[in-house]
Order: C-alpha cells, then sequence, then structure tokens
C-alpha cells in the first residue's frame, strides 16, 4: 500500500504559484512564477499561470520559490559533544540511524543536497547513508560521501600522543605517511564506494608535503574523484591549491596571493564561517576581510557550514555572508545553489529551478533579498518532486 501510494505521489502533477521566483542562475527576481512538476523534474516554468488540468495546485502565496540549498561541509556522523566519547562509545550503526535525525532536520531547514566531508572515524557509515537515501529507506537530502578522509600520521583526532600507546585505539580518519600509503588510500577509500576525497591538507601546522599531496590528486583525479582540502595556515592552502584540489575548506590563513592561486586554478573556497563565529577575534575579522576580497575577485565561493549536531540552522552561514563579508544576497543564495552545484558536477541537473532539471524546491514567505535571515524560516520543501514540508 505504502509502494503504490509513493509511486502514484511520483507520478503526480504538481503546479507550484508563488509571488516570486529565484532560480538559482538570474540576477533578478521573477514576479508571478508557476512551476510544473512530474515524475521528479520540472517541466516548465512558466508566468502566465499555465497550468495543466491534471495537475494538484499548491498555491504559494507570498512567498518566493527557490531552488533546494546545498551544504557542502557537513559530518553527517560527528557530534558537537565529546569527540573521544562518541568515537568510542557508540558503533558507526547507532551514529547513522542519529544521522537520520539529521538528516531530515537538513531537509527541514531547505537542505536537499549536502556533501559529507569525513565519517569522523565511523568509516564509511556516510557512503551506506547515502545508499539508503538513494533507495528510498530512509528519507534525507542528496549526500556526497567522503568516507573516512586522510590525514598525515598522527595529525588528527584524538592525538596519538594523548592515548595509551600500548592499545590500538581508533581514530578519526585513515592516516597515511609518503605517496605510496596516500595512493593505496585513495584507491581503498574509492573501492568502498566514496564520491568525494577528504584529504587532511594541514592540521594546526602543515602536515603533508607537496608530494604526498599530489599523489592523493592525481590518484583520485584517475578514478573520477574531486578532493576537497581541510587547509588553513596559508603553506596548508598553498600546497593543496598548487596540488589540484577542488576545493579548500576552512581556509583561515587565506591572502591575497592565495585568492589569486585559487582563481588561477579554478579552485572553489568553502569557508565555514559558522563554525568559526563563536570565536569573535582578529583572526574572524580577517577571514571575513578575505572573503569579501574573494567575493570581488569573483573567486567560487561555496556554502558549507560544518555541521555536525545540527545545532544551529545551516541557512545562518548565508546571513554571515551578506552582514560579515559584504556579498549580495543574490550571490549568496548562488553560494548554495548555482556555485554548489558547479563544485559537484551537478549544475545541469540540480542548483536551479529550470526546465529538465530534477524538482528540488523551496519556498520562503516574504523577499529574501530584503532580508536574508527569512531563509533560516523555510516553509515548503520539496525533493525530486516530493513534497516534504509545506506552510
Amino acid at each position: 500500500m505504502f509502494l503504490a501510494a509513493s509511486n502514484c505521489s511520483f507520478a503526480q502533477t504538481y503546479a507550484l504559484l508563488a509571488d516570486r521566483l529565484i532560480d538559482g542562475k538570474s540576477d533578478q527576481v521573477i514576479s508571478n512564477p508557476t512551476v510544473i512538476v512530474r515524475q521528479g523534474k520540472i517541466i516548465d516554468v512558466n508566468f502566465n499561470r499555465t497550468i495543466p488540468d491534471s495537475a494538484i495546485v499548491i498555491d504559494l502565496k507570498g512567498q518566493t520559490l527557490l531552488p533546494g540549498l546545498m551544504d557542502v561541509h557537513t559530518h553527517l556522523l560527528g557530534t558537537s559533544g565529546d569527540y573521544e566519547k562518541d568515537l568510542y562509545d557508540h558503533s558507526p550503526t547507532y551514529r547513522a540511524l542519529r544521522a537520520v535525525m539529521h538528516m531530515r532536520t537538513a531537509l527541514n531547514n531547505g537542505i536537499t543536497t549536502l556533501r559529507d566531508v569525513c565519517s569522523e572515524g565511523a568509516g564509511y557509515a556516510d557512503v551506506d547513508l547515502a545508499r539508503a537515501v538513494d533507495s528510498g529507506f530512509v528519507e534525507g537530502p542528496h549526500i556526497f560521501p567522503a568516507g573516512k578522509g586522510i590525514a598525515a600520521t598522527g595529525q588528527y583526532f584524538p592525538l596519538p600522543r594523548d592515548q595509551n600507546w600500548s592499545i590500538d585505539l581508533p581514530y578519526g580518519t585513515q592516516f597515511t605517511t609518503g605517496t605510496d600509503e596516500c595512493i593505496k588510500a585513495v584507491r581503498e577509500q574509492y573501492s568502498r564506494g566514496v564520491t568525494w576525497i577528504k584529504m587532511y591538507g594541514d592540521f594546526i601546522t602543515p602536515t603533508f608535503s607537496a608530494a604526498e599531496m599530489k599523489a592523493i590528486v592525481s590518484e583520485a583525479k584517475k578514478l573520477g574523484l574531486d578532493v576537497a582540502a581541510h587547509a588553513n595556515t596559508s603553506v596548508g592552502i598553498r600546497l593543496a591549491i598548487e596540488a589540484g584540489v577542488r576545493s579548500i575548506e576552512h581556509g583561515r590563513e587565506f591572502n591575497d596571493s592565495l585568492i589569486k592561486l585559487a582563481l588561477a586554478h579554478g579552485t572553489f573556497w568553502c569557508p565555514t564561517i559558522s563554525g568559526m563565529e563563536r570565536h569573535p577575534g582578529p583572526l574572524l575579522d580577517s577571514i571575513h576581510k578575505y572573503l569579501n576580497r574573494a567575493y570581488k575577485a569573483k573567486l567560487a565561493i561555496v556554502m558549507g557550514t560544518d555541521a555536525t549536531s545540527w545545532n544551529i540552522n545551516e541557512t545562518k552561514e548565508l546571513e554571515y555572508y551578506v552582514k560579515n563579508a559584504g556579498l549580495s544576497p543574490m550571490d549568496a543564495i548562488k553560494t548554495a545553489t548555482l556555485n554548489a552545484a558547479s563544485l559537484l558536477r551537478i549544475q545541469n541537473s540540480l542548483g536551479q529551478i529550470k526546465k529538465g532539471f530534477t524538482a528540488d524546491i523551496i519556498a520562503v514567505a516574504g523577499n529574501p533579498l530584503e532580508d536574508i535571515t527569512l531563509l533560516q524560516h523555510v516553509d515548503f520543501v520539496m525533493k525530486e518532486g516530493k513534497v516534504i514540508k509545506r506552510p
């Protein structure tokens, strides 16, 4: 009975009527859109209220339609609490079941796609979550999993020097030393189904050598995978960009020369401001300053929150971009739509409200270009043509 109902819902035609449309690509808000959805796809976008006779009309009066948003830096299996307790006391199965709750929260917040960049010691549980969503077992965003992540030996939590050296305890990532081990780790992770490689390009101080980073990126590219690099130090950022990573995560010591280098290499920057706003000071001021400069230089910026326990709304990140880093509201929205889709190489199917694209659509009351915080109160969510949330 449930399967029949689900199939019926999938085959149903919907007509979404709203006051405004932010389509993900245009720089302008468009008035009085009608978006027609059938079998998970957008089959028409018109502005004259043309509605098929068979369509179920969803009238979102007073609302603005937008593409489903993307958070491209999350840790579904992580916790904002005691890291070691979570790692040692909770099985990957327990943590995956907990992540289902986080996935539902993300969906209700309008996040229909996320990239999970390291399972924090839970193995390939994020790969399983992605498969479960794709199979329809659980409800959640599209997931791009990176599995274990790769770090230089001893350079990630829990720090080995703080542990009992006589016991072989687990760590939050896969440790490697030398180019051979780096290549082997990429191959192992690929064999387990990851769709991204997460590399810790530094950890407090620079760690991997240039040769090791290049080995990771080169092997990933052979296998059709992109690399996201955790990099905060200026040396780590530079080496990662020169190695050919797809994105820099965090990037606390970005500067003018590194912005120029990233532009030359076509590198994306995922600044994860949400994770740092709790610690105001000179470092945060510097990040805001160079994020503004990167934006003015037209470096591709993508929204990522570093979310673990989902104790804040992900779209708070966009508020920081607008209020503290000087992005326009429209360009802030593009960091979570057009830019994020380009990063993930899904720009031909997601990130826009456009005929032929997957029907991942959200709506908020009012105009978010006048108040970016409206995106923290999403009223309507549709993923692949299925209504998840409505007013």
